[in-house]
């Protein structure tokens, strides 16, 4: 079995993540419109409408612009932390409560056969998750977005991983220091 993944779109402007396991396709962030996600999607030879489930790192607006449209066109689950939800419920528009998945970053879970590891990432968001992705035999992706410095914790996390896909645009003291 393999995990393959594809960063569809990273920066300010933006973010998402494709990935594919055993059983299941997933977008991480969700961060421009929808109809750019499908585009971008399709020349990588993906199908949106096989999207099983969207995982939000946060609610920055880079991060989430095109959630809401993408799941409510093409049926995909929304999964992200309590905190995040209730920071981004206004922005994404109604999602209906199917579509609603509340995670908690201490407790892994299964999309397929994948495995999904949120893990606690600094960020100055309600409730910001990294995630590693892991699939039977071994194989574990990780994605940490607008990480800012090193920290044990989500070092930890992603840790072993064959592939990490780190966005690192993130500095609290410069963002003081600026506009």
């Amino acid at each position: 079995m393999e995990l393959r993944f594809s960063p569809l779109f990273s920066g300010s402007s933006g973010n998402a993540v494709y990935v594919a396991g055993p059983g299941c396709e997933i977008l991480i962030d969700a961060g421009v419109s929808c109809s750019r996600i499908a585009d971008e999607m399709r020349t990588i030879g993906a199908d949106p409408k096989n999207i099983s489930a969207i995982l939000i790192t946060h609610e920055h607006i880079d991060h989430i612009r095109g959630a809401g449209i993408f799941a409510r066109k093409y049926g995909a689950p929304i999964y992200a932390t309590a905190g995040t939800w209730e920071a981004m419920r206004q922005r994404i528009g109604e999602i209906p409560a199917e579509f609603v998945r509340v995670i908690d970053r201490e407790r892994d879970f299964f999309l397929g056969k994948m495995n999904v590891q949120p893990f606690e990432t600094p960020h100055d968001a309600a409730e910001s998750a990294g995630y590693v992705l892991s699939i039977p035999g071994g194989a574990r992706f990780a994605v940490a977005t607008d990480i800012g410095c090193v920290k044990s914790g989500w070092l930890n996390a992603v840790s072993g991983a064959a592939a990490v896909l780190l966005e690192s645009n993130y500095d609290p003291g410069k963002l003081r220091a600026g506009k």
